[in-house]
């Protein structure tokens, strides 16, 4: 692949600026300006012009154990007292505002933001982007993060961030904060808990270190057995899962820094949502990384970070290692039946990712900083099913051994990036980015789920997706801040969309968005609002499970979030989500709602706190879903015949620390025992993609924890 197919766009780019006229929603403005030529010159250009060094004043992010807007759209917090056990990072967000979830059993469910997951949500761990190998969805990115593992976590809301490739909902960051030692000792971090339906989790992270080396090892285990929901019926959704994690750190000089890591890990997952596909029997994994980082380097060019890593999965499914062989019988009238058949399907597929990432951190004055940087990705997705059936009449059997190749796929990516941050005076901060990227794509053998071959197999294609932000931030009153942000992000189809749901020839998706909301931070309560629009064009659409189209689509929504101290000891805190969203192009017959939208969705509660004691009461109200489109939705779901009812939950928690170094920590989950599903619940049944089912995988019912965190 010639490097001046990736390059050419960007230099003509530079020079010839371009107005865009894109229509967002019937009430936000409709003129959007594309800056990516500014973006991608003026770092270079203020070097040249030789501004002056100052005194730096760059803002400094506190990553604190509690929720809280640090700067619009973005939210930082530390893992270090986590409170509540999560078997994965999904697990995690799904407790958060603004954060929903598809169920497909005791664990790996997806995540959405605002109503995008799956690849339109970016889940990035120790700056790379995270991939998943499984065609159908059961091995998200979230799903190989254990939070109890990384240091701090950050969410940017929308497509306002470039650092990471393209962001069409948002990204979720997992990083580690290297430890640094001024003499030889040792830091260890353990945590363990225990649960209702047999849940196990147990986390050991220990550093040995001096000032010129440290090596950290890594060990994470977690498990649960299948659980109940409010009824009381029991749902087959146990699982298993471990991971063990070594790095070893140089650090020559107090500038100079280079990393070495490697990481494997597997899982046993017991999925209800797939019965005919079948259980996860393996998901092995396998990274190899390595990070170098020089700072200091000369008064403005603060870091120069290179990093490289070699991702492995190995990703096994099958439908009667963890559960009984499925018997049809015909004819099953006395004196017993005359025909009977077996089906075994096993699916495997594997995911080869090699990256590589280069980024630069200029302070070019005392009031702006700009981070430019490249990346090249390289994956490979491969993926097959066998069917081995018996068949037998009376007393005579046969048995039939199919085999037949799923998908090939093969993309390289080559990005280039600019993020800059401008303090413009003592109230008032601009931020801005742009992305340009590349996509080769090149298509081996291609076939449905039911192995027909499809016409799109051994072809190529190319993708240029730019995303671009703007935000401007002001303090209009003492800590109270407003803000607008625009942004454009794009992306091409995923290998999901174009392996399984025939869309290989799909157009990129473009998300034209605004955000506009207001913080205000008072010594006894603190309160935001954000509301956004976007338009998404060329939006990709699951009919049924087997075909995907692009469409037309206008989402808006509204978040809200409010914390009073109404005591010394007791405080209140609410939030909101909602989302109301369009498919313009509709089916024929005028414009329909937006399959997969997730209901509005209310969290409230209080917190008493005394010392290092802590107590929260809290609960979460759910509207029902009346806006559905039966039979479409995107490539995690599609929406059911009939709509979702609403519900109530309650949960009730408490938190200790004895002394400094330990933190103890229990309660109850959906205290009531409600029996309820969420809207993006995945379906039960026996059904291969593209055959509606009418099941859903219900949420636990009444489920008890207790957890201990070691930290020292």
């Amino acid at each position: 692949m010639p490097y001046w197919h990736f390059y050419a766009p960007v230099c003509i780019s530079l020079i010839r600026p371009q107005v865009y006229y894109i229509p967002l929603t019937n009430f936000f403005t409709h003129l959007f300006l594309r800056w990516q030529a500014f973006a991608f010159a003026w770092p270079f250009l203020a070097i040249l012009a030789g501004e002056a060094t100052g005194q730096e004043v760059l803002r400094e992010i506190n990553v604190t154990s509690n929720r809280a807007v640090k700067e619009p759209l973005v939210e930082s917090e530390s893992l270090k007292w986590i409170k509540r056990p999560s078997s994965d990072a999904g697990e995690y967000l799904q407790q958060k505002p603004e954060f929903s979830s598809t169920r497909i059993g005791g664990t790996a469910g997806t995540v959405f933001l605002r109503g995008l997951g799956g690849p339109r949500l970016g889940i990035v761990m120790n700056d790379s982007l995270e991939e998943a190998g499984a065609n159908h969805g059961t091995d998200p990115g979230t799903s190989y993060i254990q939070p109890d593992a990384h240091d701090h976590i950050t969410v940017v809301k929308g497509p306002n961030s470039v650092l990471y490739g393209s962001s069409m909902g948002g990204l979720v960051i997992f990083n580690e904060t290297p430890k640094k030692f001024d003499k030889p000792g040792v830091r260890v971090r353990a945590v363990g808990g225990m649960g209702s339906f047999g849940r196990r989790d147990l986390t050991m992270d220990a550093t040995v270190g001096a000032p010129l080396v440290q090596l950290r090892g890594v060990v994470n285990f977690t498990r649960g057995d299948n659980y109940k929901d409010g009824s009381g019926r029991e749902v087959f959704s146990f699982f298993k899962r471990d991971s063990n994690k070594l790095i070893a750190t140089f650090t020559p000089t107090s500038n100079v820094t280079a990393e070495l890591s490697a990481e494997q890990g597997d899982a046993q997952v017991a999925f209800p949502a797939f019965s005919l596909m079948g259980d996860g029997i393996h998901f092995k994994r396998q990274i190899l990384g390595s990070r170098f980082t020089v700072a200091n380097i000369t008064n403005k060019f603060r870091k120069l970070e290179v990093q490289f890593f070699d991702r492995d999965l190995d990703h096994l499914m099958d439908n009667f290692t963890l559960r009984p062989v499925t018997v049809q019988v015909l004819n099953p009238d006395p004196p017993g039946p005359l025909i009977t058949n077996t089906n075994r399907r096993t699916l495997r597929q594997k995911f080869r990712g090699r990256s590589a990432r280069i980024a630069a951190t200029f302070d070019l004055n005392a009031a702006t900083e700009v981070i430019i940087g490249y990346e090249h990705r390289d994956n490979k997705y491969a993926g097959n099913n066998q069917t081995v059936g018996t068949l037998c009449i009376i007393t005579t059997c046969t048995t039939n051994d199919i085999f037949s190749p799923f998908y090939d796929l093969h993309t390289i990516s080559n990005s280039m990036f600019s993020e800059a941050t401008h303090l413009v005076n003592a109230t008032t901060t601009l931020k801005f980015g742009v992305r340009r990227e590349y996509f080769h794509t090149r298509a081996g053998d291609l076939f449905t789920f039911l192995g027909a071959p499809l016409d799109t197999s051994n072809g190529q294609r190319d993708d240029t997706p730019t995303s671009t932000f703007i935000r401007l931030e002001k303090e209009m009153l003492p800590a109270t801040v407003a803000f607008i942000a625009l942004a454009n992000g794009e992306r091409p189809a995923s290998n999901l969309e174009r392996a399984s749901f025939n869309g290989f020839n799909l157009k990129k998706e473009k998300n034209r968005e605004i955000n506009i909301g207001l913080s205000v931070d008072r010594p006894t309560w603190q309160a935001s609002v954000t509301a956004f629009g976007s338009r998404i064009n060329d939006y990709i659409l699951i009919n049924q499970g087997v075909i995907s189209a692009n469409v037309d689509v206008d989402r808006v929504g509204a978040e809200v979030d409010l914390v009073k101290q109404i005591t010394p000891n007791w405080r209140l805190f609410g939030n909101l989500a909602w989302i109301r969203a369009e498919n313009l192009t509709g089916h024929g017959h005028g414009s329909v709602p937006l399959a997969q939208t997730p209901p509005l969705d209310s969290r409230f509660g209080a917190i008493f706190q005394q010392g290092t004691f802590s107590l929260t009461l809290g609960g979460r109200v759910v509207m029902k879903q009346d806006r559905i489109d039966p039979g479409f939705g995107n490539s995690l779901g599609i929406d059911n015949p009939t709509t979702t009812p609403g519900f109530e939950t309650a949960n009730v928690s408490m938190s200790w620390k004895p002394q400094k170094y330990v933190q103890l920590s229990m309660g109850v989950e959906n205290i009531f025992n409600r029996t309820y599903f969420e809207h993006l619940s995945r379906r039960m049944g026996d059904i291969p993609p593209g055959f509606v089912n009418l099941g859903r995988v219900y949420e636990p019912g009444r489920a008890a924890w207790f957890r201990i965190v070691f930290n020292m």
